[in-house]
């Protein structure tokens, strides 16, 4: 009774903030005011550091990152209003905004920053591949930090520009005693443009405008509430109803109700042109007998339809892979071709490399671990079948092999696989996000890292190289020809780039550029009533 009680409120507060008008406007472009739901999963942490999306989501609204990437996917000032290099590009001079307040309203000091990154590399899953050649942090002015690196690191400004990879927190909060128990993560102290004002994250939150917030213009919205939502029906009917106003497509949703949820009048569906793209992979174990033979991997690549697969099993809402950088990438060659789909070839390379088909017309059999439904069905469980369906026209057996998420996560950490589905972010920068899969120094029993075991000095030395080169124009260069290596190697099988859909009112403008999820940006383009 009290479980009903709680959300019969919650739903008459939401009721009544959607429907507020607009309170202010600019004298031309957005407009200030207004309330805006939005649905997610469960919540399932308010740490910065936490490794869940749904935890990020919330984290870039509450923090504030050092820099940003504008609708050209430059890095842009932020929190950081201007930056200098030095010595080579070893030595970076960050210029911070002197009117840059805390939650508290205690100001963001050059230390708070320093803090921050030293979290990051301790905490964070990627925070040596986004900050580890930093050496020295001189923070002797309050509004400028001085980054002494022991070499120059490419992907540093770019990873600062979400606050998923560097929140800034406050050191007199987070400092004291242990970071990951600190009391701070149940009611965090940000930095960035909204506060959260109450929440239950099982069922809510609610977020509302940091009126001293350093950016003076923005956030626009008032208020944000963030309403757990665990299936597809209610978030048709919420979205349908006008009980919310935005919702990514994925998860409960599948590919193939896109087009349902654009019949919605007052709804629209927009693709997010973002270069924080990532996709799924058919990951190889390649202490495997069989996956240690290139003509075997190359075989596999040959003989799954990957134009299908995006076309007609994700509706077309999706990409064909064709190499290990995502086409949304800033470093992604578009010149690539990738494995077009050949029977005859893929037949020709599994009897090259010593595996003809036996009397019962089977070469070998492996499985494929994925995670089981209702988690993201479309990347795993409809992808794992039609890996069975492709591979069977050349004699592969493929086990289907659906599993819990933990059960999956310890056989990824163990090593303990033929084959597995995972769901891959490219994080930006393919120093932070691809090489991680590839570098033999990464090889850990930790899922998202090397776990299949590759191991290519010169693909090191090429990922290496990118990192340390501070010209974009070079970095292309290096990053096209590891694509071409890796494409010829393939270590793993590429199989479908995300393309990502957002539901939202057709009257709430939301970016689509960046990282997307800045909902500072967003505003209502006119008043609701």
């Amino acid at each position: 009774m009290a479980l009903k009680k709680t959300f019969f409120k919650i739903m008459i507060l939401v009721t009544a903030l959607v429907f507020l008008s607009v309170t202010g406007t600019f004298a031309d472009g957005p407009k200030r005011g207004g309330t805006m739901v939005y649905v997610t999963p469960k919540i399932p942490s308010l740490n910065p550091m936490h490794g869940s999306f749904i935890a990020g989501t919330v984290a870039t609204q509450i923090f504030a990152g050092l820099t940003r990437l504008n609708e050209k996917d430059e890095v842009v000032p932020y929190l950081a209003k201007s930056w200098s290099f030095s010595d080579g590009g070893k030595t970076i001079t960050f210029k911070l905004a002197e009117n840059a307040t805390f939650h508290d309203g205690k100001p963001i000091t050059s230390e708070d920053v320093a803090f921050s990154i030293g979290i990051v590399l301790k905490n964070h899953r990627f925070g040596k591949q986004m900050f580890g050649p930093i050496e020295e942090m001189d923070t002797s002015d309050p509004h400028t930090l001085i980054l002494h690196l022991s070499k120059p690191h490419g992907p540093l400004l770019v990873a600062a520009t979400s606050p998923r990879h560097l929140p800034i927190m406050p050191k007199h909060v987070y400092g004291v005693g242990d970071f990951n128990k600190n009391p701070a993560h149940k009611n965090p102290v940000g930095s960035g443009p909204f506060t959260i004002t109450d929440k239950k994250l099982d069922e809510y939150i609610i977020m509302d405008r940091n009126k001293n917030h350093f950016d003076g213009e923005r956030p626009y919205l008032d208020r944000v509430i963030g309403r757990v939502v665990l299936d597809k029906t209610s978030v048709r009917v919420g979205l349908e109803k006008n009980q919310f106003q935005m919702a990514d497509a994925g998860g409960q949703i599948r590919y193939r109700d896109i087009t349902d949820f654009e019949k919605i009048s007052h709804l629209k569906v927009t693709e997010l042109k973002t270069p924080n793209g990532g996709g799924t992979y058919l990951e190889l174990n390649n202490r495997k007998e069989f996956f240690k033979n290139k003509k075997v991997r190359q075989a596999l690549a040959y003989a799954i339809d990957r134009d299908y697969l995006a076309d007609v099993l994700h509706d077309g809402r999706s990409k064909a892979s064709v190499g290990p950088i995502p086409f949304s990438n800033l470093f992604f060659d578009n010149k690539l071709k990738g494995y077009p789909l050949d029977i005859e070839k893929a037949n020709q390379l599994l009897d090259e490399a010593g595996y003809p088909k036996k009397e019962n017309g089977i070469r070998f059999e492996f499985k494929v671990a994925y995670i089981a439904p209702p988690f993201a069905p479309d990347d795993q469980l409809i992808i794992g079948e039609h890996i069975g369906t492709s591979l069977k026209k050349v004699g592969i057996k493929v086990i289907q092999q659906p599993l819990p998420r933990s059960s999956w996560s310890a056989k990824m950490k163990n090593w303990d696989y033929d084959s597995a589905l995972p769901r891959v972010g490219d994080k930006v920068d393919p120093a932070v996000g691809v090489g991680r899969l590839y570098r033999c120094d990464n090889i850990k029993h930790q899922p998202y890292t090397n776990t299949s075991g590759y191991c290519n000095e010169k693909v090191d030395e090429l990922f290496i190289k990118a990192a340390l080169e501070p010209d974009q124009g070079k970095r292309m260069a290096i990053y096209s020809e590891v694509q071409k290596l890796l494409l010829d190697e393939i270590p793993m099988i590429w199989l479908k780039d995300s393309v990502y859909w957002r539901f939202h009112h057709k009257e709430l403008w939301i970016p689509k550029y960046g990282h997307t999820e800045f909902f500072d940006e967003m505003y209502w383009k006119t008043a609701q009533n």
